[in-house]
């Protein structure tokens, strides 16, 4: 665990007078409830695995995994936040050598300041044994994972690709892309480690109009040197001149687990989402630090979180599994034991999403979306209404803080 600070302390004197008679260990019993609330909006986007929304360009977008190269659906949405029409489609470019097989996003994230929308795409591709130096692997190094789209008179625009070569694993299954608190650090997932077993984080500075300033090109080895991964040392580094600092490699990350499983970005550190836990990455002083957070029951799932927009809040879902977390941050920085919330039969599916407005936590499940009740200071309540819907994985979830209304992508319409 992190060390506390001064306003760790500070918040966890103000969570203690907050404390009610909710243990912090507790089982959640669904409600089950018929009509969805006046709040959700549901779009037809069947095996939806990502969603995004810009308020300030009115447009929503979900990726899914396509048998047709149709891998975004854009929605324009009208003056009440309600989708204007039928979307239109964008397919993600691969390269022609990989002309037969399927890729497909898996992360979204819209800048919060320009007009761009960042893309993290993976492709299928060989088992895991037949990657790195495999000669059959070999054409799977021209693969770009980051594609990067401009908005221009409420169209999307490609205008730059990258994240390619040996230095990513392809085939997985989740990961997207976070930046830090001034948005000038854009976070990448799947980065490989050193080791076969071994995995990393990458990250790229960004220039002005948001774009990598380090973004790889055509050649693998000038690609390694560019994108900055994870650093193999536990020792404390500071900010190397350049565009970026190096992270602490995550010894606990192994190769079949993606990385980057969300972000929530502090004005002192940033946290992701990964196997079993969470990092914390410290970029105070101009230095780097990295702690990793094991969940108390350290079952051994892919831990996706989500961080409440106005709150000191943090949530987590184990991926495949009934548990469900809320953890106090201060400045990024985990502070107090968890809130742990078991929901029987629950198959949370890592989709995560704080609805300020309505004081509820949105998290995807099979074929159902729970609703969890929120406090006032951003903990759990013990409430949950549970609605099915007509999906297989509930994954594709957003959230208007303009509209107050959450998204959701089902397989086929009601």
């Amino acid at each position: 665990m992190i060390w506390p600070r001064v306003s760790i302390i500070l918040l966890l004197l103000v969570f203690a007078a907050h404390s009610e008679e909710l243990p912090r260990e507790f089982t959640v019993t669904p409600t089950e409830i018929k009509e969805p609330p006046a709040f959700l909006t549901q779009v037809l986007v069947p095996d939806a695995s990502c969603a995004a929304i810009s308020d300030a360009a009115s447009i929503l977008v979900v990726g899914h995994k396509s048998k047709n190269d149709k891998h975004l659906a854009v929605f324009h949405l009208d003056a009440g936040g309600l989708p204007n029409g039928e979307p239109t489609w964008i397919t993600l470019p691969k390269p022609a050598a990989l002309a037969a097989n399927a890729n497909y996003p898996l992360g979204l994230l819209f800048h919060p300041s320009l007009p761009l929308l960042y893309v993290w795409q993976d492709v299928n591709c060989p088992a895991a044994n037949k990657q790195e130096k495999d000669p059959e692997f070999a054409k799977y190094l021209q693969f770009d994972h980051l594609v990067i789209y401009a908005i221009k008179d409420g169209t999307l625009k490609l205008l730059d690709t990258g994240a390619r070569g040996a230095g990513f694993h392809c085939g997985l299954n989740s990961g997207t892309v976070g930046l830090d608190f001034a948005a000038k650090l854009l976070f990448v997932p799947n980065a490989a480690g050193p080791g076969f077993t071994e995995a990393s984080i990458g990250f790229y500075g960004l220039d002005e109009e948001g774009l990598p300033i380090n973004a790889p090109d055509d050649n693998p080895a000038e690609a390694e040197k560019k994108v900055q991964v994870v650093a193999a040392t536990k020792e404390t580094k500071k900010n190397p001149t350049g565009t970026a600092a190096r992270l602490v490699r995550i010894n606990r990350t192994l190769r079949g687990y993606p990385t980057g499983g969300g972000w929530f970005a502090g004005t002192e550190a940033v946290v992701m989402g990964g196997f079993g836990g969470c990092m914390v990455g410290d970029f105070s002083d101009g230095k780097l630090r990295q702690a990793w957070y094991n969940l108390p029951r350290n079952e051994r799932n892919n831990c996706f979180i989500a961080g409440h927009p106005k709150l000191p809040a943090l949530y987590l879902c184990l991926q495949d599994y009934y548990l469900i977390y809320q953890i106090a941050q201060s400045n990024g920085y985990l502070s107090l034991l968890p809130q742990q919330g078991t929901v029987p039969n629950a198959q949370f599916t890592g989709a995560l999403v704080p609805l300020a407005r309505h004081s509820r936590l949105a998290a995807g499940d099979k074929k159902s979306l729970h609703l969890l009740g929120l406090q006032s200071d951003g903990r759990l309540d013990g409430s949950d209404e549970r609605l099915a819907l007509p999906c297989a994985d509930v994954k594709g979830l957003a959230y208007s803080e303009k509209h107050g209304r959450l998204y959701v992508a089902v397989d086929k319409a009601n």
